[in-house]
């Protein structure tokens, strides 16, 4: 038993010529106690993020904690406007 730290990046990307917007999975690591994979995710979070959200739970359900860059940009197919963030997602395996 472990617990699993994915790092996701929602950022902007270009397809057939149109601004859009994609969700990829930039790192993944494996973690032997939940202390050590938290310790991970607060030193890679920036320290003085005015955008930032840590969601922390026990047991099994995941903990979301996710920053804002403060890049934007407008969604060329849909419209809406998005905004770029990281997010670590902390899972028991």
């Amino acid at each position: 038993m472990g617990y699993l730290v994915e790092l996701k990046h929602y950022r902007p990307t270009y397809r057939r010529g149109d601004l859009e917007d994609e969700l990829v999975i930039e790192n993944t690591r494996t973690f032997k106690t939940r202390k050590e994979a938290k310790d991970y995710i607060e030193n890679n979070f920036p320290k003085n993020s005015k955008w930032a959200y840590k969601d922390y739970h026990r047991g099994n359900k995941p903990s979301r904690c996710a920053y804002f860059t403060g890049k934007t940009w407008i969604h060329e197919n849909t419209g809406e406007k998005c905004e770029e963030y990281y997010m670590f997602i902390l899972t028991k395996v």
